[in-house]
């Protein structure tokens, strides 16, 4: 503010200027002013890193023992795609929200869950009983905004392995969001990141579900002589 002041004593005291220049150059300063501090800070967005009620009311566990392991990069993935070349600079959070909600997604869908917090080794698989472990990764991000909207959209990639961790399979996922207004409403990018994370995890655990329900890894677990 004591810039602008600066500048209308400055403006003022030039005879030669009408008061409609004065007031353009002033308009035009705080224009300026506004758009360099949007630049500068932009958009640090952290999502709530949660699921909502409507996760719990789609997904019921199934009787399945299965280990979930987060690698550091996930946790630690962070972007920066700012969804358009005039967009003010946004910091997506994204593996610090995805983890917990991955956790909360895989409480929610099997009965038996375990969270291996150090790097999985067959021994361990073997002494815990687990006969399914799951391994996540974050394949992409897309982030776009509009003049009216804002969409996000999260890819991953899953990787299943039995207890010898001897690779199963891989599938991907892809969750989204869009809304719009979001930077006009309190909240609105974090909540908007939050349901496209959360509707990844549920194409995450629907999978798991519907190929665990048709056997599809105990036949290659067969065939494979692992079972």
């Amino acid at each position: 503010m004591s810039i602008l002041f600066r500048s209308q004593r400055t403006y003022r005291a030039e005879p030669t200027r009408s008061l409609s220049e004065i007031l353009y150059c002033l308009i035009v300063s705080v224009s300026v002013l506004y758009s360099g501090c949007a630049s500068i800070f932009g958009w640090d967005i952290h999502a709530p890193g949660i699921l909502s009620e409507d996760f719990s009311k789609k997904v019921k566990p199934i009787p399945e023992r299965v280990a979930l392991y987060l690698p550091p990069e996930l946790l630690a993935y962070v972007s920066h795609d700012r969804g358009g070349r005039t967009a003010d600079p946004q910091t997506y959070h994204v593996g610090e929200a995805l983890g917990p909600m991955l956790v909360e997604g895989f409480q929610a869908g099997f009965e038996e869950f375990i969270l291996l917090e150090t790097e999985p080794t067959s021994a361990i698989l073997k002494r815990y009983g687990i006969p399914y472990l799951v391994t996540v990764r974050i394949k992409n991000f897309k982030n776009r905004v509009t003049w009216g909207g804002h969409a996000i959209t999260v890819a991953t990639e899953a990787l299943v392995f039995d207890s010898d961790l001897k690779w199963l399979g891989r599938f991907e996922s892809s969750g989204a969001s869009d809304a719009e207004k979001v930077f006009a409403k309190k909240g609105g990018p974090q909540v908007n990141l939050n349901a496209a994370l959360e509707n990844n995890v549920l194409a995450i655990v629907e999978y798991l579900q519907d190929s665990m329900r048709r056997g599809t890894w105990t036949e290659i677990q067969k065939e494979t002589g692992a079972a």
